[in-house]
């Protein structure tokens, strides 16, 4: 009776469990207890419970955790091109290309009208709203570093976190596994447990082992100890004096020597966020200031050559526009020149003093505009733009492709593992009325055998 009764539990347990995410099916694995001798006769002593174990299968649980990895990595890289996109997305706001063209189109009317005011303040206008653009782009790119910076961090903290958990339910599976027999198992908790490592895998690419012991031990990138029986590294980040950006240090769990495992980690959403930040942004990021920077190059280095108009129509050596001297900061750091900020009759446009009708120093900055001058003099302007964000709408494309087809491989091993550990709501209907069965007939035996021994006490009275 007692046998059945734990079936009918275990039944429950399932049936409560159906939805929980991780919970892998229990079962009643009954055994035959030894027989007793008789007046020379075997006779039988029923069953009791072996154990209760659950529907695992590592083989399938090893491959889901190497799927999630992979998963995780072309997820988090694909959620973080998407929002880059953004910034260079023209339906949005106009794009650097779009006001570089305004600009050189501003031009093209000042030749024509040189000496007109409407003409000079609409490309002071136009150069304004490209210089704009550029601040705009590098500002959006620095922020987004900002921000996946502050998400590494919060990733890290949820990985030291279950890491620590891994380590607790280590100590709580060992004190309920050395309470009773050789096969008693803590079922929920190494249910809770695997999940935990799943998270974990989420996150960066770890390998795990139980040891002797049945204790868990978890390494992580470049097989940095994360987890050993009840002790646990500390996974935290650090703002690196030489990047400014967060490293990943762990301190590991039996000494506590630092190790920064940043560069090791290969997959899990770490990989991701830190490669698009590192790496992509940081790309980014040049092809911008290396725009900006040759812009003001060559449009100054022709304007300082020229005349002006009224106070300006005497003087040269005036640059149109101001940055950085160095490439680095050369689009954060671009403004008008003073002179043309305070006045349009310093836009240079003769070649010659006091020749206002003289177009020909406006017309070589025009040139600029078709002439490859740009990533060793094989590209103009706009083909440079076109270049290194068309490589980012690549990547976009390349990465939605993999985030898809991770997503299938994974959702097939779920199934896999759901079809082993999942549980059927009709199986356990089924299994319930089994054991109450078998439990009503246990009883049966009890009142049968309690009849005949009244019967025989009732011959003596």
């Amino acid at each position: 009776m007692y046998s059945n009764r734990q079936g009918v539990d275990t039944a429950g347990h399932n049936i409560a469990n159906a939805e929980t995410e991780g919970y892998s099916r229990q079962r009643v694995n009954l055994r035959q207890r030894n027989p007793s001798e008789s007046d020379g006769n075997v006779i039988g002593n029923g069953a009791y419970v072996g154990n209760i174990s659950r529907a695992h299968d590592k083989f399938i649980e090893k491959q889901l955790n190497n799927a999630i990895q992979d998963s995780s990595t072309s997820v988090a890289r694909n959620d973080a091109l998407q929002t880059i996109e953004q910034i260079f997305s023209t339906e949005l706001e106009s794009s650097v290309s779009d006001e570089l063209s305004e600009f050189f189109n501003a031009l093209q009317n000042l030749s024509t009208y040189p000496e007109e005011m409407p003409t000079r303040t609409n490309l002071r206008e136009a150069a304004s709203n490209m210089v704009s653009a550029f601040k705009r782009v590098d500002f959006s790119l620095t922020q987004h570093r900002a921000d996946l910076d502050d998400k590494i961090n919060g990733v890290t903290i949820q990985a030291a976190d279950a890491v620590k958990q891994i380590a607790s339910l280590n100590v709580a599976i060992q004190t309920l596994e050395s309470g009773g027999g050789s096969g008693d198992q803590a079922n929920d908790l190494r249910d809770q447990q695997d999940q935990l490592v799943r998270k974990l895998s989420e996150k960066m690419n770890i390998s795990y082992y139980n040891n002797e012991h049945g204790s868990m031990v978890v390494r992580g990138p470049s097989q940095t100890l994360l987890v050993d029986g009840k002790h646990a590294a500390n996974i935290v980040t650090r703002i690196s004096p030489e990047t400014g950006v967060r490293d990943i240090t762990v301190f590991d769990s039996e000494n506590g020597n630092p190790k920064n495992i940043t560069e090791f980690i290969e997959k899990g959403e770490m990989r991701s966020l830190i490669d698009v930040r590192d790496k992509v942004i940081d790309k980014l990021l040049n092809g911008n200031n290396q725009l900006a920077a040759n812009v003001v190059y060559h449009v100054n280095a022709a304007h300082r050559q020229g005349y002006g108009l009224g106070e300006f129509s005497e003087a040269t050596g005036r640059n149109f526009f101001e940055t950085s001297e160095s490439v680095d900061g050369a689009a954060l750091n671009l403004r008008l020149s003073d002179a043309i900020q305070n006045d349009v009759n310093a836009i240079s446009v003769a070649a010659t003093p006091n020749a206002p009708g003289d177009n020909i120093v406006v017309n070589e900055i025009l040139r600029l505009k078709d002439q490859r001058i740009m990533d060793g003099g094989t590209m103009t302007f706009n083909e440079y733009y076109s270049n290194y964000v068309g490589k980012l709408g690549l990547d976009i494309e390349r990465s939605i492709h993999e985030k898809e087809a991770d997503t299938i491989i994974l959702g097939d091993l779920e199934k896999r593992r759901e079809s082993v550990s999942g549980v059927s709501l009709d199986e356990e209907a089924v299994n319930l009325l089994r054991w109450q069965t078998a439990f009503a007939a246990s009883s049966k035996v009890i009142t049968t055998v309690d009849e005949m021994l009244e019967t025989v006490l009732s011959l003596k009275r």
